[in-house]
């Protein structure tokens, strides 16, 4: 059932965001006039196909991998005022833009609609510190709150990753504004080659800064001290030794501060409250008092925040979301080429089909949109890098032209568009074996 959502999953998403894609090209190109022989929303054999009154053909094709709008005179120069090649050069490159740029209004309008329905989310608030970290070492507590991250604004844990996302590779200081105790306070954390070549997935955990998590049992061991006092999953520890507990990060530091003598655990069963003698094993390994239990990772409700704006703030909010994600999609690609930043970071549609999927599992349908909508930034950025065969190699192929005041060669042409369509295989290439690296086939 789950391979079936993740494949269900791509194939939605990949046909939304490219049909929107070509639907820019068309819309321009039809605008300026310009006669659309094909219209297809994957490749390989067509599944299906129709003609509309212009008598352009639209095929819904095998492989949900891409798409294409053809047009007349896009290969060969043509005189006819319908031909792409009889446009001026501006007409061309809008047409050429089109295409990227619907992918950003498409993310900026389902931004828009998902900020007016609202959603909770992970606020930026700190949770278990660990010990030694760079955070702990920084002098961070659990409890603060992150206000910003090299003076960009921080609401939630998905704004913190993002910001500290800007820094990856980089040496210097990450700059924190906290709130901590109603009062404002600064913190640096030092970085050196911060990440370099690695492959990071939770920046903040890497720094050491949990998840708030209510302190609620997920598993017991069996025969553990706990298991043995009679602790179950889903018992939610209030108090030990008459001390409140408001957070899963503070149970290990209150049984090892009670040296392994027995714990009182006051807790919560169903509607019930019990209270249980927990007796703790010291661990040779962890040095440390142990009695054998983990958490549920419920999410304690101070950590969460719900997020709701008016049509102009969900308009505005978007927007500054959409110019962030396609600036640092740019700087993550340079990053990448430049070394900065690992190579097996960039997925392929496996990555995206278990985002996908995952979204509608666990996210539901708001996660998916949300996904849609990054997904359809991605691939407007990637159309916009200057490789032939994409539109941004296309429009420096026009550029280059007009400058120089006449057409490149036939035999350069044929070269570049031979080594566009090997780069762009081969990061596809590339891209699927971070895949399957990811799943371990």
């Amino acid at each position: 059932m789950t391979l079936l959502t993740y494949i269900v999953g791509f194939i939605t998403l990949i046909m939304v965001i490219t049909a929107i894609h070509e639907a820019g090209h068309y819309s321009v190109a039809r605008f300026f006039k310009v006669t659309i022989l094909d219209f297809s929303i994957g490749m390989g054999k067509s599944l299906k196909s129709w003609k509309d009154s212009s008598n352009t053909e639209f095929h819904i094709r095998a492989l949900p991998i891409g798409g294409f709008v053809r047009m007349k005179g896009e290969d060969e120069s043509q005189s006819s005022k319908d031909s792409f090649s009889s446009k001026k050069y501006y007409q061309k490159v809008l047409i050429l833009l089109a295409g990227p740029i619907a992918n950003f209004i498409l993310a900026i309008v389902l931004l828009t609609g998902l900020n007016l329905y609202g959603n909770s989310s992970l606020s930026s608030l700190v949770g278990y510190v660990e010990e030694n970290s760079p955070s702990y070492d920084a002098g961070f507590q659990e409890g603060d709150l992150i206000l910003e991250i090299d003076s960009y604004r921080v609401f939630t844990r998905s704004d913190a990753q993002m910001a500290l996302s800007r820094r990856l590779g980089e040496t210097g200081n990450i700059n924190f504004l906290m709130l901590s105790d109603n009062s404002q306070k600064s913190l640096d954390i030092s970085i050196e080659s911060w990440l370099q070549g690695e492959e990071p997935s939770d920046l903040l955990r890497h720094l050491g800064i949990n998840i708030p998590i209510k302190p609620i049992v997920g598993q017991v061991l069996v025969d553990s001290p706990a298991d043995v006092a009679g602790l179950r999953a889903n018992d939610e520890i209030m108090e030990i030794n008459n001390e409140l507990v408001a957070s899963w990060s503070e149970i290990k530091g209150k049984i090892n501060n009670n040296l392994g003598l027995p714990a009182s655990f006051k807790i919560k069963r169903e509607d019930k409250i019990i209270f249980l003698s927990v007796s703790p094993k010291f661990s040779d390994e962890s040095k440390e008092w142990l009695v054998g239990i983990s958490a549920s990772n419920k999410i304690s409700p101070e950590a969460l925040i719900y997020q709701r704006d008016n049509p102009l703030n969900a308009l505005m909010k978007a927007s500054i979301q959409t110019y962030n994600v396609i600036n640092d999609s740019f700087e993550f690609l340079y990053k990448m080429l430049t070394g900065y930043v690992s190579p097996k970071n960039l997925g392929g549609p496996v990555m995206i089909g278990q985002f996908a999927g995952e979204s509608l599992i666990y996210g539901g349908l708001y996660s998916f949109i949300l996904l849609i909508g990054y997904v359809s930034i991605g691939l407007g950025v990637i159309n916009l890098v200057p490789i032939p065969i994409l539109d941004g190699g296309q429009i420096l192929i026009l550029s280059i032209e007009r400058i120089k005041g006449s057409p490149i060669s036939p035999k350069i042409l044929d070269f570049t568009y031979r080594f566009g369509i090997s780069a762009v295989v081969l990061l596809m290439i590339f891209a699927f074996m971070n895949d399957i690296s990811r799943i371990g086939v």
